[in-house]
């Protein structure tokens, strides 16, 4: 019997994959960590730092993807969470900068990561808003939440099987409270706006 040069085979490919999940691991907390501090750019209006630290993503993104491709069956389920990350710090910069949202084959990202990065940028556009709110920025307010219902409704219209589109429901799902959350204090925030308004304006009548 060969048995030893069958399991000396078989500890040869798993060493290879476990070194590879290991690189995976590794690669994909540096993409999670950097996309993090992306989003942190943006809403801090620090645009350089945005692309310099994009440049780094998109780079080491192609390694993991090379890796990934070496063997696809095992790895694959690794691109979830750094791919919607990426795809949610690229497509919050390009809402929030009025510039045409790339496409997932543009980014090399899966389809469904990138919906996941656009279910959980309708969170990151909520606290851009409030911002704005805090700020007394409420010229683009609607525009936001424009953007947010136009995102929700193409994700709700997604109509796949659960064994295809994973988690992508129960994201839509919440991204819609988020969005009517969203939507009652912009409402509450422009009204406010108004009555400021009218309350100077008769100030100024009456003097």
């Amino acid at each position: 019997m060969n048995l030893k040069n069958i399991f000396s085979e078989l500890i040869l490919a798993l060493d290879k994959l476990d070194l590879d999940r290991e690189e995976i691991l590794k690669i994909s907390r540096t993409i999670i960590r950097d996309c993090s501090i992306a989003i942190k750019n943006i809403h801090r209006k620090e645009y350089d730092q945005y692309h310099e630290k994009l440049i780094n993503i998109k780079r080491v993104h192609e390694k993991l993807v090379s890796i990934v491709k070496s063997n696809p069956g095992a790895f694959f389920k690794y691109l979830k969470t750094p791919e919607q990350e990426y795809a949610e710090a690229v497509t919050f910069y390009s809402i929030v900068a009025n510039k045409e949202l790339p496409k997932p084959s543009e980014l090399n990202i899966n389809p469904l990561n990138y919906a996941f990065g656009l279910a959980d940028v309708i969170g990151e556009l909520r606290r851009y808003a409030l911002d704005n709110i805090r700020n007394s920025q409420i010229q683009d307010l609607n525009k936001i939440l424009e953007t947010m219902d136009e995102i929700y409704s193409y994700l709700f219209a997604i109509d796949y099987p659960p064994g295809l589109t994973q988690d992508l429901r129960q994201k839509t799902d919440r991204a819609r409270g988020i969005i009517e959350k969203t939507r009652g204090d912009i409402s509450i925030s422009l009204q406010m706006n108004e009555l400021k308004t009218c309350i100077e304006n008769n100030v100024k009548f009456n003097k």
